[in-house]
This record gives C-alpha cells, structure tokens and sequence, in this order.
C-alpha cells in the first residue's frame, strides 16, 4: 500500500552506498601508483603531494575512476564526480602520508582515503554533491540497483510478494529515472503519496505491495458487462446528506443505504454485515479471496478479509464479480469505485439528486 511503498523510497534513496564504489575504485589502479620521482613538463598530467612532488598520473586515475562507475568520458555526470575526486585529491597529502600506504611501489589509496575524515567526507560529497546519484544508480548500475530494490520491498513486507511482479516494478522505477533523467531532489517527491511522481510510478510500474496489475487498477474494460444484468442506462435516486451521498444496495435479502465513496476501491462492510451475510448464505467459504490491506481516508492501513461475491443489485442491474472487503475496524458500509467502474460511464446529478448509471 502507499506507506509501504513511501516508506520503501524513502529507504531507497540510500539503498546503494555508490560513494563507497567510487571511495574504493583504487583498487582497480594498480598501475596508478607509480614510483616518486615522476616527471612531465606538463603539470596538469599528475596529482601532487602537499609539497608539490607529482605522485600520480591524473589522466589513469580519472580512468580508473569512470571505469569505477562504469561509465566513460562522455557521460558528463560520471565526469564531473571523477574531476572532483581527482581535484580534491591533488596537493591534499603530503609525501610522508602516500609512503605509509605504499607497498611494492603501489599506492593504497583506499587506506590512504580512510585515513583521513576529512579527505574522506570531502571524497563523498563528490558523488553526493552531483545531486544525481540516483540517476548515476539507474545508468551504471541497473541490476545491482534492481536487485537491491527487490531485496528491500521483500524486507518491508509482512506477507508473500509476487516476485515478478516486485521486479517489473523496480525494473520499471529505473527505466523512468533514466528516461526522465531524474535528479535526487526530483526523485525525493516519491516518499510524497499526493506526488505527480508518486503517482506516475505507481501508474506506470504498479504497487508491488498490491494485487493490481500495473495500469489497470480494478477500471472499466470492455468485459465488464459482461459482470452486469439489466437495461443499457438508468438512473438512480440518491441522499445527499452533510455532503456526504449515499446509494441504496441490496445484497442477499438485505437493502441498505450505503456510503458512496469515490476515493474507495472495493465495498468495505463491518464485521457485524460480514457475520449477517455469511448467515445469509451470501457469502460462502468459495467466495473468500484472502487477507488485503487498505489505506482508509485517514491514511490508517487496515488488514480486511476479502471475498468476491454475485447479485448485488444497484436500481435496475444486478452485478457480478464484486470485492467486498470486511473490516473488524468498520463501522459504516462503503460502496467504493470498483462496483461504478463495472460502468462505462456514470455521472452524479447534484441537482436532481441522481445516480446515472451506463452499462
């Protein structure tokens, strides 16, 4: 559900610590860490100790960088976290300080880095200062993101997740980030259930948390008449009251005004309505569908019994194929949009205090 699914993103952001990839990538330069003594007539091809004396070839390093975050030179963003590192390194340590990390005429410019707090934090907010480290993830490193994202959905549930479609959804969140080159501030708007963003995602990739296929969200398809007996329109009379409407329902021998609610999905029932239609034989062990978590108005999420039932009638139609969920928390009955959207249009009259319903 949506705080799940924020708490998720707002864990996400952190989920890949990529500065500790681009912290570590020395151990790839081998080569870098030549002997002292190095000399060019070109100043700008070596790094330099406090002292001035050329330790490093800038050029490899700035390589072995980019390679680091798999990347190449014409990737401006990986450019520019490389140059960073490369400039905040140079003229930062002395002599003294590169021979205590050097083995075999090899720098451990690992060591050296964590050596250093201060060397080190300046290091990170190479990376993080970018402003684009979730961009720099989706580009570089699309399946060690994708998987990390599957690993920590699964962490943040309590219950059996389809695993296809959790990797889609991350699949899917990636390939947005890139296609929408997302900066990190940008991306942040997910941890806000009332985003664009938020709800682009959840559009586009579905709620790995949820039941729904992604894009479809329990709408209208051209099979729904088939879930609905009666005439091609009709119109229904409806109360208004304390601006709130509610529509009359018959289920089973039961008929009763019920809250009708355009932000619900499925109809909701209390306890005590879920115990008189199972008395009523309306609901039945075949029809219970499994255990379903809901975000009520209030931003509560609410474990509800689910059950899939017949016959309801709504003025002239009686539908099929309904989701009723049953809370213990419940106390009003709730027609939400899953049992409109049989429709293929509907429209409320305030005027007239009508419900007008198209099959």
């Amino acid at each position: 559900m949506k705080n799940a699914l924020c708490n998720f993103a707002i864990h996400h952001l952190h989920l890949i610590s990529m500065h500790k990839k681009l912290r570590f990538f020395l151990l790839l330069l081998v080569a870098a860490g030549s002997g002292y003594g190095q000399r060019s007539e070109f100043k700008s091809n070596f790094i330099y100790t406090k002292g001035q004396d050329p330790i490093l070839n800038r050029w490899r390093l700035k390589s072995g960088c980019l390679q680091s975050l798999k990347a190449d030179a014409s990737n401006t963003l990986a450019t520019n976290i490389c140059d960073c590192y490369v400039n905040t390194l140079d003229g930062y340590f002395t002599k003294k300080e590169y021979q205590k990390f050097t083995s075999h005429g090899v720098i451990d410019l690992k060591g050296l880095t964590n050596s250093d707090l201060v060397f080190k934090a300046r290091i990170d907010s190479c990376y993080k200062g970018s402003g684009q480290t979730i961009l720099l993830q989706a580009q570089s490193f699309t399946e060690e993101s994708v998987n990390s994202c599957i690993d920590n959905i699964q962490k943040n549930s309590n219950k059996t997740l389809d695993s296809n479609k959790v990797k889609n959804f991350c699949s899917c969140q990636f390939e947005l980030i890139k296609s929408k080159k997302l900066s990190d501030k940008e991306y942040a708007a997910i941890s806000d259930p009332n985003s664009l963003l938020f709800f682009e995602i959840m559009f586009k990739c579905g709620d790995p948390f949820g039941d729904e296929i992604a894009g479809s969200s329990k709408n209208w398809t051209a099979n729904s008449v088939s879930d609905i007996t009666g005439p091609p329109s009709d119109s229904i009379q409806v109360l208004n009251m304390n601006g709130m409407t509610f529509v009359k329902l018959k289920i089973g021998s039961f008929v009763q005004f019920w809250l009708f609610d355009t932000g619900a999905s499925d109809l909701l029932i209390s306890k005590e309505m879920e115990e008189t239609l199972k008395a009523d034989n309306v609901i039945k062990d075949k029809n219970y569908k499994g255990i379903k978590e809901y975000e009520m108005a209030n931003g509560i999420i609410d474990t509800c019994r689910t059950y899939t039932i017949d016959g309801i009638r709504i003025g002239s139609y009686y539908l099929n194929n309904i989701t009723v969920a049953a809370s213990d928390k419940a106390k009003r009955n709730i027609v939400g949009k899953s049992l409109i959207n049989k429709f293929s249009s509907w429209m409320l009259n305030n005027k007239n205090n009508t419900l007008i319903l198209n099959k």
